[in-house]
Formats: C-alpha cells, sequence, structure tokens
C-alpha cells in the first residue's frame, strides 16, 4: 500500500490547477486538462478519473499510484514520493514554528472552498440562480443561542439540505468574524479507510498538523478572539459505507464529539437522511442534550428541513429567469414545493424557464423522469424491478399497510441485494429501525407517497396485462377503499392508458368510487391530460381517432356536476367541445361554460357563451325540464341591467306548481341536475325567499334519487334552503341545517371541494349574523376569501358581502371590519364591470355614507 496523505493529495490537486492555469475548475474543464496532462507527460488520464479526483464524480476507491504519479510529472516532480518528500518538510517544519488559530484558519478555508466549489458544481439548478433558505438561518441562530454542541440538519433525498448548507457557509466565510469552518462531504472519510487512519488524525492531517500534535493545544483564547471552530459534514449517511465502514465512521466521530462538546467554541453539523438519524441516532443518546435538532417539519419522517412555500417558488424563479412573471395556482405549487421536483422541472425547461406553463399534469412527466433515469436505466435494473413488485406483493392495501417489516421481507432483499442499496442511495426506498427494548422492529418504507404510488400501478398494471380496464378499475375499488393512495393510483394508470392509446377505455372512469373532491381533482386532471394529447404528439393517430367521434354518456356526463366548478374546470369542458358532440351536449357544455363564468362574475365570456347557445335550434332545448338558455340570460340581465326577467320567473313557478316526472335514466338526471342547481340559485334575484323554498321543495320531489344518493345534491339544496331562511330571518330553520352540513364538514371534510367550500363559509357567516355571534364572522370571512380565490367563485363573496353590509348592528361592533368589506365589495363590483347601482342596497348605502362620516 503506498503512504496516501490527505492533506499532500489536496495541496497536488491544486499544484495540478495552478500548473493548467484553471482558477476554479468545473466537470466541463475535466476533458481539456487530460489533454493537457498527456501533451505534457505522454501519459493518459482519463477524464472520467480526474472527475473523481475532483469530487464531480462518485469514487468508493482512492486513486492509483498510476494516477497521483502522473499528476505529480505534471507539476514537474519524478513522481509521487517526490513530491511528498519535497512538501512535506517545510511544511512540518511551518506546522510546528506556527501553531496557532489563524494557520488552522488558512488550511480549513483550502478545504472548504474545494468542498463548496464540487457541491456548487453538482448542483442541479446552477448555483448561482439558487435561494438562500431562512430556515437555515433560523436553525443557526437557535443553534448558537443554546448550549448545543452539535445539530443536524435531517431531510429524505432532495429536500435542498446541501444546497442550503452552502448558502450559509458561502454568507459565513465572507463576513468579518473570526469563526473557522471545516466542511467536507461524506465522501471525503472514505480517505479515512484508505489511509487506515483515525479520523481524528485524518482530521488533523487535513488541517496542516502532525498526529502528535494536540489540536487542543491550537486553540489559544487569546487568538481566537471568541472565534468558533464548525467540523461541518454534508450527506453523512449509511448507504455511503459498508455496514462495518460506517460503524466505525460513527464511533470516530462520536469519540470527537464527546471530546470537545466541553468547549463552547466547537460546534459539529451534519446533514444526513431522516431515515439515517433515525437509525443511528441512539448512538449518540449519551450526548444527546447537546444536540439541537432543529424545528421538526413532519414528525413522521424526523424532517426539520421544510419543503419550498409559496414565496421560495417565486423567488427562486425570479432567479433563474428574471423576465418572466411567473404565476402559478397554489394546488400546483404544492407539487413544485419539493426541491427534487422543482430542479427536474428546471432541467427540462431550462432554456426558457417558466412556470406559467405548468399544470397537474407536470409532477407525474417529472417523476417518470426520475424514475426512468434512476430505476429503468440504472443498475440493476431488473433487478430493482423484480424487488419492487416482490414488495408491492408483500403489502395489504385493504388493511392500508403500505411499510412492511424487514425481518418477514429479508429474503426478498437479501435475493436482490444490490438493487435494494442502488434504492437506498437514491432515495426511493427507506429503511428506518424503531426497534425498543422488547422487540426488533424495522421498517422498509418507499422515499415518498409519488414512488410508492407509481410503484403500485405499474404493478397493478404488469398483474393486468398492462390493460386499463373495467377489471382493473373493480380491483382498485376493492382494494383501496377510503386509501388516500387511491386517486394517485388512478391517475398513473390514466396516463398509461393514454401513452398506449387505450383512450377508450376513459368511460370507465365513471365507475370508479370516488368521493366528489377526489372526482373533481381527478377531472382537473383528465382535462391537462387530454389538452395534452390533444396538442401532443404521442400516439397522434390514436389521438386523432378518439376525438373524431360524440363521447360515449358515461365518459361525457362523468365530467358534470355544480360541485366541480373551479378555475381549472374550464379547460375541462373546453377538452370535451374537442370532440364531435352531440347538439344536447354541447347545449349541456356551453351551459356548464356559462355557469362559470357567472361564478366567476366574467360577463364578457357570459355573452359569448350565450351567442353560441341561441345558435342552437330550440328544439334542442325542449328535452330539457328547464330552458337553460332562459335562466341564463335572466342571470345576465339581472348582472348587467338590474333587469329582473319576470317571464323567467314565471316559468319558475309554473315549474314547481307542475313539475315533471322524475327521470328515468341517470345521465337524464346528470344533465337535468346542473340546470335545477342554476335556477334554484336564480332564484334569489328576485328576492322572494318563499319562491326559493317552493322551487328547492319541488325538487327534493321530483329528483328523490339525486337528493338522496349525491351528497353534492344534497348539499346545494340545503345550501339554497338555508340561504331562504336567512333572508326570511328563521333562524331555528337556518341553524338546524348549518349544524347538519357543519357536522358533515367535520366528519367528512374530504367531501368537500372548494367551491363547496366557498358555499360553506358563506352559510357560517349568515348563521353568525342571525345568531348575533359576530365576532366569528371575521375568521369565516378569511377563509371564504381563500376558498373562492382557489375555486374562482367571486358570486358567493359579492352576496356575503352584501349580507354584511346590510347588517346595521355589525357597523357600530366592529366599523373597521365593517370599512374593509365595504373596500373590498366596491373593487370586487369595478373589477368585474358590474354596476355598483344593481348591487347596493339604499340600506346599504345609508350604512356606509355612515361609516365615512365616522372616519
Amino acid at each position: 500500500m503506498i503512504s496516501f496523505s490527505p492533506i499532500q493529495f489536496e495541496t497536488l490537486k491544486s499544484k495540478v490547477l495552478a500548473n493548467a492555469n484553471i482558477r476554479s475548475i468545473t466537470p466541463g474543464d475535466c476533458k481539456a486538462l487530460a489533454f493537457q496532462i498527456y501533451s505534457k507527460t505522454k501519459l493518459t488520464v482519463s477524464e472520467t478519473t480526474l472527475k473523481r479526483v475532483y469530487g464531480f464524480a462518485y469514487s468508493k476507491f482512492k486513486p492509483s499510484l498510476f494516477t497521483i504519479d502522473v499528476l505529480a510529472k505534471f507539476c514537474d516532480y519524478e513522481g509521487w514520493d517526490d513530491f511528498c518528500e519535497r512538501e512535506s518538510v517545510p511544511s512540518e517544519k511551518f506546522q510546528n514554528e506556527h501553531v496557532d488559530w489563524k494557520t488552522l484558519s488558512q488550511n480549513a478555508a483550502k478545504i472548504t472552498h474545494f468542498t463548496l466549489q464540487a457541491l456548487k458544481n453538482r448542483s442541479g439548478i446552477p448555483f448561482g440562480q439558487t435561494i438562500r433558505r431562512k430556515f437555515i438561518d433560523d436553525h443557526f441562530d437557535e443553534f448558537l443561542r443554546g448550549d448545543y454542541t452539535a445539530t443536524v440538519f435531517a431531510a429524505p433525498s432532495g429536500y435542498g439540505k446541501t444546497i442550503g448548507l452552502c448558502h450559509w457557509i458561502d454568507e459565513k466565510l465572507e463576513s468579518d468574524s473570526n469563526d473557522i469552518i471545516l466542511f467536507f462531504s461524506s465522501s471525503a472519510l472514505m480517505n479515512v479507510f484508505l489511509s487506515g487512519r483515525d479520523l481524528n488524525d485524518w482530521l488533523l492531517a487535513l488541517l496542516g498538523y502532525s498526529q502528535e500534535e494536540d489540536i487542543e493545544a491550537l486553540f489559544d483564547i487569546n487568538k481566537r478572539n471568541d472565534g468558533r471552530f464548525y467540523l461541518v459534514i454534508d450527506g453523512f449517511d449509511e448507504h455511503m459505507f459498508k455496514n462495518d465502514q460506517f460503524e466505525l465512521v460513527l464511533t470516530q466521530l462520536m469519540d470527537i464529539f464527546s471530546f470537545y462538546q466541553s468547549h463552547e467554541w466547537f460546534k459539529l453539523v451534519l446533514t444526513m437522511r431522516s431515515a439515517n438519524w433515525i437509525n443511528n441516532k441512539h448512538n449518540m443518546e449519551f450526548g444527546l442534550k447537546n444536540w439541537f435538532t432543529g424545528f421538526i417539519t413532519d414528525h413522521d419522517l424526523t424532517t426539520n428541513v421544510p419543503l419550498f412555500n409559496i414565496q421560495e417558488i417565486k423567488e427562486l424563479s425570479r432567479k433563474i429567469n428574471p423576465d418572466v412573471q411567473n404565476l402559478i395556482a397554489i394546488d400546483v405549487a404544492n407539487n413544485f414545493n419539493h426541491p427534487l421536483y422543482f430542479q427536474f422541472y428546471y432541467k427540462q425547461n431550462k432554456n426558457n424557464f417558466s412556470l406559467n406553463n405548468i399544470d397537474h399534469i407536470c409532477i407525474y412527466e417529472l417523476i417518470s423522469i426520475f424514475i426512468l433515469n434512476k430505476v429503468y436505466l440504472g443498475h440493476y435494473a431488473t433487478e430493482k424491478i423484480l424487488l419492487l413488485k416482490g414488495l408491492v406483493d408483500e403489502m395489504d392495501f385493504q388493511a392500508g399497510i403500505y411499510e412492511l417489516d424487514k425481518f418477514k421481507c429479508n429474503d426478498l432483499l437479501k435475493q436482490y441485494s444490490h438493487a435494494y442499496n442502488e434504492l437506498l442511495s437514491i432515495g426511493f426506498l427507506r429503511e428506518i429501525n424503531s426497534s425498543n427494548d422488547f422487540q426488533f422492529k424495522t421498517l422498509v418504507q418507499f422515499g415518498n407517497n409519488n414512488f410508492l404510488e407509481f410503484t403500485i400501478a405499474r404493478k397493478l398494471l404488469l398483474d393486468n396485462n398492462q390493460r386499463f380496464d373495467l377489471q382493473l378499475i373493480k380491483q382498485i375499488n376493492n382494494a383501496f377503499n377510503d386509501s388516500e393512495h387511491k386517486l394517485p393510483v388512478i391517475k398513473w394508470c390514466v396516463i398509461h392508458a393514454v401513452k398506449n392509446g387505450q383512450q377508450e377505455s376513459f368511460e370507465l372512469l365513471a365507475q370508479t368510487n370516488l368521493n366528489p373532491k377526489e372526482k373533481s381533482e381527478l377531472i382537473i386532471f383528465l382535462g391537462d391530460l387530454l389538452q395534452r394529447v390533444c396538442f401532443g404528439s404521442t400516439n397522434a393517430e390514436a389521438t386523432a381517432n378518439f376525438f373524431k367521434q360524440d363521447c360515449s354518456d358515461g365518459f361525457f356526463y362523468y365530467f358534470f356536476g355544480l360541485e366541480l366548478v373551479n378555475t381549472d374546470y374550464k379547460k375541462v369542458l373546453q377538452t370535451l367541445l374537442k370532440f364531435e358532440l352531440s347538439d344536447h351536449k354541447k347545449v349541456l357544455t356551453y351551459t356548464a361554460l356559462a355557469t362559470i363564468a357567472i361564478l366567476q362574475l366574467d360577463l364578457k365570456q357570459l355573452e359569448d357563451h350565450l351567442a353560441k347557445l341561441k345558435s342552437f335550434p330550440q328544439d334542442d332545448f325542449h328535452q330539457f325540464a328547464i330552458n337553460p338558455l332562459h335562466c341564463l340570460n335572466a342571470i345576465y340581465q339581472y348582472l348587467k341591467y338590474g333587469m329582473i326577467r319576470k317571464d323567467f320567473f314565471a316559468e319558475i313557478t309554473r315549474f314547481y306548481f307542475n313539475p315533471p316526472k322524475q327521470s328515468e335514466t341517470v345521465h337524464n338526471r346528470k344533465a337535468n341536475d346542473l340546470i335545477f342547481l342554476l335556477s334554484a340559485y336564480s332564484t334569489f334575484i328576485c328576492r322572494k325567499p318563499h319562491k326559493t323554498l317552493r322551487f328547492v321543495n319541488a325538487l327534493y320531489t321530483i329528483d328523490k334519487t339525486s337528493a338522496e344518493t349525491s351528497f353534492a345534491y344534497n348539499f346545494f339544496l340545503k345550501v339554497a334552503e338555508s340561504d331562504a331562511y336567512f333572508l326570511l330571518d328563521k333562524q331555528t330553520s337556518l341553524l338546524k341545517n348549518n349544524d347538519e352540513i357543519s357536522a358533515s364538514h367535520k366528519q367528512e371534510e374530504y367531501l368537500f371541494t372548494p367551491f363547496m367550500k366557498s358555499l360553506f363559509y358563506g352559510l357560517k357567516i349568515k348563521n353568525a349574523i342571525s345568531s348575533n355571534d359576530y365576532s366569528a364572522i371575521n375568521s369565516y370571512l378569511n377563509c371564504l376569501n381563500q376558498v373562492s380565490d382557489e375555486s374562482g367563485n367571486k358570486l358567493s363573496k359579492l352576496f356575503i358581502y352584501a349580507s354584511i353590509l346590510n347588517n346595521e348592528v355589525l357597523l357600530n361592533l366592529d366599523p373597521q371590519l365593517y370599512k374593509q368589506v365595504s373596500y373590498n365589495h366596491t373593487r370586487l363590483l369595478r373589477e368585474c364591470g358590474l354596476s355598483v347601482d344593481v348591487f347596493i342596497s339604499p340600506k346599504s348605502e345609508v350604512l356606509a355614507l355612515k361609516v365615512k362620516v365616522n372616519n
């Protein structure tokens, strides 16, 4: 074995760069450097070897004697031994004569700068375009304020631990503090085993000191000037080592920690995966009180590194492409709060980066790309697939068991041990040891739900001969019940169907047992997916044939329901219009689009959709129990001019005094439900709540099936009924309905779509006004504004504002809230181009005038 000194090797690497006139090496420089070395020495060191030497590629072994000999010859030495001999003597003399804090700082800075540069160059997004993260500063502030010696940043792979730490170290190095930072990644610890040295001695060698010198003596308090020494190790994870190696390094590191923990100037900082912290913190328990574990954001994963928030996503986007103003919906942004997925998206779109084109499909594409590159195209690909299939086979979906006892599946893991270690290293799987004094318990889990759901879907499709059919849907319905994983698994199956030209099976989605919220998410997802298919190149011929036909009834009517209204729902309906629909289905589609325009107070869109509807023959409207064109036109006339169409409300009166028979087919009921609910809410225009109650009672009579079986349909009828009770000041009836709906929301909040929630919070506000509980109004109003913005429901906000402004008691109790609501109300009217006179009652005008006088 050759004598290998890490500090001397670092010096040689620096001399190589100096001789090659390279100030700061990047991966692209390695090829040119290899050519320079060959030109001078006529000996070959490959580009790949140089990438390993300079930290751009992972290496389990030290460089060969040939490599370091060639590098020494490139620097005009006879070889490695000559280099060591000529460099060591003056270095040792210098060490012995100048043992102080400044020397330590200089030597540590060399290593830290090299580590920083290597990690920055590996950043998926160019480091200069990444952002500092506030949680890092908060973490260190609390760590340094307390009586702690060590801290850890623990999070799964891809949470941005390393980049966040690099920013903090950069800022620390630029400051005028007397602190020293010795920073290296865990791959550098392999040198401990390659050199056969103790970790403490190895650190001394890195800093330029001999083994005989005690590092404690170097820290002269007079020269330190209150400076701290930070030992920072990035990526201190089990998968980087063999078991015996990791245990040895951990033991030696804990020896260092235990020796220096009494010195307030010594600080140990580690980053590692959550699973590694969970599995090994028991080895640190003797000094756990000296460990600061940060602010845990996910107790299940023991994670103290948060995902991106919306502000960080916007800041990062601006830094990547300052010329583009990025707009992104909150629900879509939540998929991109994971730094790893954001990085994948950047790599796919770095030439024209913008978040404006992101839809609900992007996250699935990014996950697919990750799995393709890391699982399907990596080492042991076949073994990985067989292992993952075997792990899913061991799960019990009905019992909700998605993590496996390692003891029970150990034979499978041993059979595919190389594949298992690879999947652990990329974070696709993780191993959690939660043993106690009573039992051994180690669990094998997927790295996140996205990986789990993708793997389950692939396994189900494989077992079903890669077909998305009724048999598969029944299997999913039976296996998952109310599981949170059910909808994502269905989405992965739908993506598979599109990529394999199985679009005709979409009509089977009507057979999926989903609650209203899940159905809303699936429909929006389908809208984005079909739009991609329509304009994409995937299966172009199959796609063209798919749209050159009428939708099946099952597929078409699956898209309809007032509960589905959302800002993204328009795209779904517009995609439906690309099919060659029957006139009846076109009328329904434009009616739904017009309904969205009403809720969003978009009169221009409403005019356009009315024009489309008026172009259809009158015969196409006769099959509806209530003419949707008459209903929509009555609402338009009121919004635009404040006009109340008496002829339409006469039609409503005839309807509830002589209601039609109950619809026989599911599809007819589905078509009428939307129009019935639209008509019910339109009755508030004429400000006759008794008319609303009669109409709602008629709907209960003629459509018992929908009222009894459809949670959403019954909810909308209850809310319409409650609004009428509010106007009639029937407090008992209003409170009864409020309590029933509140109980449903408390027990089954997942059933409520964003639009349903906006009506729910509107009802809570009206009930608070009716019962004189004015203190609750402000909190409910904040919730209403949030969910209304999410669903695009401006109409509900407008009428709630009007209800508040019409209440004189609130004006006297909370004039500031009243003033804010008045301002929001007026601004909303102006933004939507609506007349203030139409929506401000005389009483509200008088109260608003009082506010101005009082202020």
